[in-house]
């Protein structure tokens, strides 16, 4: 009697995603080369995926085997031996669930979906939606104080929930004549900008990472 077929589940990608997936691993991570710089807190890191990362976020067990499904070498834990194992499809399959999907990228216009996922990766999925708060709270004061719109919706609480009230601000800002999606990429930038300063102040250690860090705020947007 032959055994039962084992079950295999496919990922499917939008066109979308894969894209901005291929943009991150190759633009802005650097591809698979693997670094483990002692000043950066995340640790040894491969396709942009950090030991701190992997550590948090693959120590799920989807196959049921008891283990760790990115405990990759079967050892018991999760460890910078892990990271190095990481092939580019595993950045792409947890890039997508643990990014891409709970930050709802597809849903959001382009570019502020792949400027959400950037940041989300970079640093947290509750950041980036901040972030995204923050510039339209930018576009918003704009709206009022330089163009004397008494139309523009309340400022948003910065709270990291992108739920009904910051998507109507958000489609009110691209609706807005003067504003639209130029006004939101100059805020992310600017909202994104202010987030490494603050670091770097609070962490004088990590200002060798200023001029990469400005150089990645100035790509967000770009398609």
């Amino acid at each position: 009697m032959e055994p039962a077929p084992s079950d295999i589940t496919v990922t499917a990608y939008s066109p979308r995603y894969r894209h901005a997936s291929d943009e991150l691993i190759d633009v802005t991570e650097g591809g698979d080369k693997v670094t483990n710089d002692p000043t950066d807190r995340g640790g040894t890191t491969k396709f942009g995926m950090s030991l701190r990362f992997l550590a948090a976020e693959g120590a799920f067990d989807d196959d049921g085997d008891g283990k760790a499904d990115f405990d990759l070498d079967m050892d018991g834990d999760i460890d910078g031996h892990d990271v190095r194992l990481l092939t580019r499809g595993d950045a792409v399959y947890l890039y997508h669930r643990c990014f891409w999907v709970p930050l709802g990228c597809e849903s959001h216009p382009r570019p502020i979906g792949e400027m959400l996922f950037d940041q989300g990766v970079n640093g947290g999925r509750t950041a980036a939606k901040k972030l995204l708060q923050r510039a339209l709270n930018a576009c918003l004061a704009e709206a009022r104080t330089k163009m004397g719109s008494n139309s523009a919706p309340d400022l948003l609480k910065v709270d990291g929930t992108l739920g009904d009230i910051s998507r109507e601000a958000e489609d009110w800002v691209l609706k807005y004549p003067a504003l639209g999606m130029p006004a939101i990429i100059r805020e992310y930038r600017n909202a994104v900008r202010d987030r490494y300063r603050a670091i770097i102040a609070r962490f004088p250690s990590q200002q060798k990472y200023r001029r990469g860090w400005l150089a990645r705020a100035e790509r967000l947007g770009r398609l």
